[in-house]
């Protein structure tokens, strides 16, 4: 279980102090997806990051497992982020020199386990789960906007990880294009049976998921199951 306990983050800047996270408390249970929503500058991906292990909160602790991340020293909070945690960020992050199947590789290259011929067949494993078998030559400035986005997707889930962090993950793309991406995610998230948090600010993005959190100025003012949710709920106790 992922777990943020009254989580502080405050930037210094020239003109003082800047709480973007104030006393932030959360579980995120195994299998469950969540949606982090409220407007800009409110601290969602701050929140993300640091749920991550991309960046440590000024009080407060992230714990995975009951293990601070903030008790760990880089290398095991790399580790951390290489085999626990998938990452996909709005704008992909895919380097440009690489095509898309070195792109997947990228996990097991930062982890140390080299590209034999077994990651290479993951990772051609992971796009074909993404709709892109046939694109594994291409580089980035070759693939549209959706496709580059569904190759950050594979990438993310090729160590299989537990939890998997998606930061406005269609804010960058079109309606159509967005809506398949959605799709994508909440597939993976059943059929690997992993963790899904999503920061969005997507109104239909949010309601797929099974709960709801709202930030505001730093703060969690409402959290709760989604309309979606509650509406299956209802359909529920209605057939019984």
């Amino acid at each position: 279980m992922l777990e943020a306990k009254q989580v502080t983050k405050v930037y210094r800047t020239g003109a003082g102090c800047l709480t973007v996270l104030d006393r932030v408390s959360l579980r995120v249970e195994p299998g469950a997806s969540v949606a982090i929503t409220g407007p800009s500058g409110a601290g969602k991906s701050t929140l993300l990051h640091l749920l991550g292990g991309l960046d440590l909160p000024t009080s407060g602790e992230v714990a995975w497992d009951g293990v601070s991340l903030g008790r760990m020293g880089e290398r095991q909070r790399c580790a951390f982020r290489n085999r626990t945690v998938g990452i996909v960020f709005q704008f992909y992050h895919l380097l440009p020199e690489l095509t898309a199947e070195e792109n997947v590789l990228l996990p097991a290259r930062v982890g140390g386990q080299g590209g034999g011929r077994r990651l290479h067949e993951r990772a051609r494993a992971c796009l074909d789960q993404v709709g892109l078998s046939r694109r594994g030559g291409h580089k980035p400035s070759q693939l549209s906007g959706g496709e580059q986005q569904r190759v950050a997707i594979a990438r993310a889930v090729f160590n299989d990880p537990q939890v998997l962090l998606c930061d406005e993950p269609t804010g960058n793309l079109d309606s159509a294009t967005g809506a398949a991406v959605t799709e994508l995610l909440f597939a993976l998230q059943r059929q690997r049976r992993v963790s899904l948090v999503l920061v969005t600010h997507e109104a239909d993005l949010a309601r797929q998921a099974e709960r709801t959190i709202l930030l505001r100025d730093g703060r969690i003012v409402e959290d709760g199951a989604s309309r979606t949710t509650r509406g299956r709920e209802a359909q529920r106790e209605g057939v019984r």
